[in-house]
Formats: C-alpha cells, structure tokens, sequence
C-alpha cells in the first residue's frame, strides 16, 4: 500500500503557498510535530484562555487550517489545537500505510495522548474520526462535537458520490470546482482562500486514507462521551432526518438540525458553533 503524497512538485509549491495565505489570517500561532505510529504529525496551535483545549479535525482532503474561520471565537473559549491528518495535504508526512480505521484511531491516539485530555471536533470525514477514536479510545476526551459528520450517522448521497470525482487528482478544473462548490454550498472557490487551499489539496495530492464504512446502531450507542451533533438541514453529504434518528441513540448525545447550513455549517455559522460549543464545555 502507498503512503499520501502531492501529485508533482509544483502542486506541493503551490499548495504551500495558499497555505501560508490562510495561516496569516489565523493570527500568533505556534506549530510542533508530534511522532505517531504512521508518521509525524503536524499540529498548528492558536493559545486562548487557560482550560482544557480543542483539538479540531479538518474534512477528508483538507488541512488543519481550514477551521480558520471558526478559530476567532474558539480561541476566545480556549486553546485551539489544528490538526493535519496523515494520509491527506498538509504539513503531516505519512510514513507508514493507513489500512484501515483502526491505524487512523492509531496515529490519531498518539496526537491525543501527547496534547493531553481535549475537548475534540470533527467536521465531515474528520467528524468521522473523531467518532471512531471516541468509540474505541476515548481517554482524556472531555466531550465530543460532530459538525455535519460524513458517514458517521447516514450515508454520503448518491448524487454526492457521483460528484466526488472531482475530488480525484487529475480530474478536469471545472469538475473539482464544482465538487467543492458543492460541499460549501455553492460558495465561488475563487473568492473564498481556504476553499481555494482545499481545492489546491484536491488537485495536487493524492490521499491514501480507506474509506470508512457506516457505523452500526451498536457502535453509536456504545460512545461513552458527552457529545453534541450539529446536522446541516440542507447538508450534501447526509440526510439529515435519517443522520438524526441514528445519532439520537447515543448516550450523552445531543442532536440538532440547522435548517437553514449546508454541510459547511462550521464556515457558515462560526460565532454560532463557538455559542454551542462554549455551552457544551460548561455543561
């Protein structure tokens, strides 16, 4: 099996150079690499008020800083934590092969373990992870935030997989395009810099992370963790009637539709995400 890598050295220049666009916006930051067992790991931090940090998980094909709209107001509640997912674009550098959830729950532990107890969030396919490690090693994991969490609580849609191959490196401009205006529902890539960074990732670097498959209605209720669910009432990647039913079954859940997001609901609704996190961190 392969490792992730970007396609050619010009896409790897490229990407670097929206990267740095996006992580100017971000304000003082620090960044360290942390060992795991797949790799080195690169994690971008943005301090805040002293207190049990959060660490962030990006979507599948995205790199840590594209929470930057979020981070403002996270950084007002605490210590925010980015992360770069081995197997995808970014700083991280993938040096084992990823077969399965078991190895991402793997490196993801080691991140985990070397920041210390977190309050940890998922977007997309991030949310997915972040769901997995939850399920299957949850320690130091204070509570738990799904953010329009892709094949976690229903499948991704039809029409949505059919578009995904504008995901694919080499896939024709327009169609990458229009894949990712579909997940920023609709939003122009040209104006927009992180969703010009994630295009960027999409074209240049080829992903070697499985996909996941859909979790049982056992494994949602055996998560042990204070969670709360945000569902994007016009989401492209789920059903949201279908995602809320199945994610009612966890424990210490907590489950709301947004009628009015899309599946970029973090980059939708920023101050509002950071309002329902700073209660859930309270709680």
């Amino acid at each position: 099996m392969r490792t992730g890598h970007f396609t050619s050295t010009a896409a790897r220049d490229r990407f670097r150079t929206l990267h740095r666009t996006v992580v100017a916006g971000l304000g003082p930051t620090t960044g360290r690499y942390i060992d795991t067992s797949h790799g080195s790991v690169r994690v971008l931090t943005c301090e805040g008020p002293a207190g049990t940090p959060l660490v962030l998980l990006p979507g599948a094909g995205s790199p840590g800083v594209s929470w930057e709209p979020n981070v403002p107001a996270l950084r007002r509640l605490a210590t925010v934590h980015l992360v770069d997912p081995l197997g995808g674009p970014g700083a991280s550098a993938q040096d084992v092969p990823i077969r399965n959830l078991a190895d991402q729950v793997r490196w993801l532990r080691d991140v985990l373990d070397a920041l210390g107890p977190c309050h940890l969030v998922g977007t997309s396919l991030g949310g997915r992870l972040a769901f997995e490690v939850a399920l299957r090693a949850p320690a130091g994991i204070r509570t738990l935030t799904l953010l329009d969490p892709a094949v976690t609580f229903a499948r991704i849609p039809p029409g949505t997989v059919a578009a995904s191959l504008g995901a694919l490196p080499g896939a024709p401009a327009w169609l990458r395009r229009r894949f990712v205006a579909r997940l920023g529902d609709g939003a122009d890539v040209g104006d927009d810099p992180v969703a010009r960074l994630i295009e960027a990732g999409l074209s240049g670097y080829a992903s070697a992370v499985p996909h996941p498959s859909l979790p049982s209605a056992r494994d949602v209720a055996a998560v042990d963790v204070r969670t709360l669910v945000l569902l994007g009432g016009r989401s492209t990647m789920l059903d949201p009637v279908r995602a809320r039913e199945r994610a009612a079954l966890l424990p210490r859940g907590t489950v709301e539709v947004w009628p009015d997001a899309g599946h970029a609901l973090p980059g939708e609704f920023p101050e509002r995400v950071a309002e329902r996190l700073s209660s859930l961190v309270a709680a």
